[in-house]
């Protein structure tokens, strides 16, 4: 029998997106339904922890929901933080150097233990950079604290205290730019071959997810379900994205959506248009 699901969110669970309701409704009575019968809820993301206290107020959980966050970087079991997998902000300096010479990422993204996102604008024009957070807001219920700046940027990194669990380049703003994905494409796979010793690289639509070395969704996931005693043929994984390959490969019960990419599909044992459909392979055995 099924004890668990864990859930990718953008793209996943977020699918069709519901800028004030969060939550396609049938995805919502889904999930209130799992936790009522004592399925374990886990939100295997790319997102900070944040958004965790989102979710469980839509559906009034009954219990702390359980995150795989910041893509494997971050895991959080009973409402606490059990690990972090942070990069070494040393080798961020050179990555930022990097990406300074390139000229298709239009902002940065930085994810860790600080409140919100901070984000470089890169190559993105000044006089427009405000436009970024504004449009941002416009995200709705979907929107996170957004910080601009790279003076920002810099005196995070010079903080004793601060952790970074995630960095991520942006090529474009747009979810379905081809342009964007191609050159996310083509920049990962230059980034693994100079630093792939020192980071993991995914790539996530017009964005390239840049995490410490030997972090993944699927490694984090795994341990915290040892926490449950929960087997690996016990939980449905589904996601969408490059950085949901791992899970999709190492958990047997798997599903894509069906709005994936073809290389992502094609490591899923399932295909699925919403994430409540998984309701009729609850007793998959």
């Amino acid at each position: 029998m099924i004890k668990a699901i864990a859930t990718d969110l953008d793209g996943t669970l977020f699918y069709p997106k519901r800028k004030i309701r969060l939550l396609k409704t049938k995805n919502r009575k889904f999930l209130k339904k799992l936790d009522e019968n004592d399925i374990e809820i886990v939100l295997v993301t790319g997102r900070n922890k944040s958004i965790v206290n989102k979710i469980e107020k839509r559906i009034k959980s009954k219990r702390k929901l359980s995150m795989v966050g910041c893509s494997g970087s971050l895991i959080i079991h009973d409402g606490e933080v059990v690990k972090e997998r942070p990069i070494d902000k040393e080798k961020i300096k050179n990555l930022l150097k990097e990406f300074d010479n390139e000229p298709e990422i239009k902002s940065t993204i930085f994810m860790g233990n600080f409140n919100g996102m901070l984000i470089d604008p890169t190559h993105f024009p000044k006089i427009i950079s405000p436009l970024v957070v504004l449009g941002l807001r416009f995200q709705g219920a979907y929107y996170e604290k957004s910080i601009l700046g790279r003076k920002k940027v810099k005196k995070m990194l010079e903080d004793e205290n601060s952790k970074v669990f995630k960095v991520m380049p942006i090529f474009g703003y747009s979810d379905f730019g081809k342009r964007g994905m191609r050159k996310a494409k083509e920049f990962a796979d230059r980034m693994r071959q100079k630093f792939g010793d020192d980071f993991e690289f995914f790539e996530s639509g017009t964005a390239v997810e840049i995490l410490a070395k030997g972090t993944n969704k699927a490694d984090s996931l795994k341990e915290l379900f040892s926490l449950y005693n929960i087997k690996d043929d016990e939980v449905l994984v589904v996601g969408d994205s490059g950085n949901d390959i791992p899970m999709l490969l190492q958990f047997p019960n798997s599903f894509a959506m069906k709005h994936a990419p073809e290389y992502v599909k094609k490591t899923a044992n399932n295909e699925i248009a919403y994430v409540y459909e998984l309701e009729k392979y609850m007793t998959t055995k």
